[in-house]
């Protein structure tokens, strides 16, 4: 993807999301009373999981040993940080700030710029829910979605080093 078309596809995914604050806890609210919000976001890192997966291995030179170990090690550290936490709805903030990241790196090609958008952009999130009568202002999930933007940058780094020094695991 060209740093242009992730700019655009990372201004319109935060749109998506900030234009949404206001009605997603109607929608959780309505998966809990039904009893299926953990059941929904266990679905979401699934899809998650799997496209991801998909978006690595489509490429040959990424289909190493290595590469396997090194995601199971970030599923590892994934769950982790994921895995003791209570709420459902702070565990989305993994794959939406992490999808944040890698789109904001593929704009600037930067971690340490990509990090620091993050934080900015999770920031802007909390105040606007702050504005908004149904929601409030959390500073806690500022450090989730800015602590699911560096685990998926650093998930990038690690996969990026692991695919520039292995070999395939199938011959071509």
């Amino acid at each position: 993807m060209s740093p242009r078309t992730a700019r655009i596809a990372l201004a319109v995914y935060l749109l998506a999301i900030y234009s949404t604050l206001a009605y997603v806890r109607v929608i959780t609210n309505a998966l809990r009373d039904r009893g299926v919000l953990r059941i929904s976001v266990g679905v979401a890192f699934v899809l998650a999981a799997s496209v991801a997966l998909w978006l690595i291995f489509r490429a040959r030179e990424r289909r190493t040993m290595r590469m396997l170990l090194t995601l199971a090690a970030v599923a590892a550290a994934y769950g982790l940080v994921i895995w003791p936490m209570e709420s459902p709805e702070e565990k989305i903030h993994f794959i939406q700030y992490g999808v944040v990241a890698l789109l904001a790196y593929a704009s600037f090609g930067s971690y340490v710029a990509s990090a620091i958008f993050v934080l900015a952009a999770g920031w802007i999130d909390e105040g606007i829910q702050g504005l908004l009568p149904s929601r409030f202002y959390d500073l806690r999930d500022v450090a989730f979605n800015a602590a699911a933007g560096v685990l998926a940058l650093l998930a990038h780094a690690v996969s990026s080093r692991a695919t520039r020094r292995s070999s395939p695991l199938t011959e071509s």
